[in-house]
């Protein structure tokens, strides 16, 4: 393990109920999916009935908007969801994200979706993800990371250099989440906790308490 690491001011306790929280919800909507309960299983997804479902959607209050904007929405949701059940490759999801051509439903709200359903093989793109991404990228310059972050969030989502923009992110963080699992796993164990074996949730737990502490009181 190396000596110094941005992830050391994480409390793995704390990550840990995190990652038990979203472990529970993934697999109350795997429940909903496979018994086509569509209503209970688009307002899960979307963070409505809990908020453990999409902090995206959540966070920007997209959840109601993108069920009463756009035409059969929690059918469509389901649909999209199928898509990702099926994923072998995460790097597909930015391209079913925008062939669901769903308003709101970006790729934040989306792969977090798409994590939810499938976290073994997909990852999430949200604020809290991305960056710490960028965290990593800028070898622990926190300055850096969000400067760039707002590169994102200030841009029109709905325009094609912002979907461009954000299918490469997404498509850039499968090696960094991979340093994340590993120094995260190896100082979680450290602390006798136990990491969370369902790689990408692990990682989204890593990532929200990292960004907790340095963005929330």
């Amino acid at each position: 393990m190396s000596v110094n690491s941005v992830l050391d001011v994480i409390i793995w306790n704390d990550a840990l109920e995190h990652y038990k929280a979203r472990m529970r919800v993934h697999r109350r909507l795997l429940a909903l999916h496979e018994s086509r309960k569509t209503s209970a299983f688009a307002k899960l997804l979307l963070g409505i009935s809990d908020n453990q479902g999409n902090y995206s959607a959540r966070d920007h209050g997209l959840g109601p908007r993108i069920l009463s904007e756009n035409l059969n929405a929690e059918m469509s949701l389901f649909r999209v969801s199928e898509k990702f059940l099926t994923l072998e490759n995460a790097y597909n999801v930015p391209k079913i994200i925008r062939e669901a051509n769903l308003k709101y439903f970006r790729i934040g709200v989306g792969s977090e979706t798409s994590c939810m359903i499938n976290p073994q093989v997909c990852w999430i793109s949200n604020t809290r993800s991305i960056w710490t991404h960028l965290v990593f990228k800028h070898g622990g310059n926190f300055s850096r990371a969000n400067e760039e972050l707002e590169l994102y969030r200030n841009e029109d989502e709905t325009s094609e250099m912002a979907y461009r923009k954000w299918a490469a992110i997404h498509r850039d963080m499968k090696d960094t989440l991979a340093e994340i699992l590993n120094q995260g796993s190896l100082r979680a164990k450290s602390a006798l906790i136990e990491p969370g074996k369902v790689k990408y949730l692990w990682a989204d737990a890593i990532a929200n308490a990292l960004y907790a502490y340095h963005h929330e009181e």
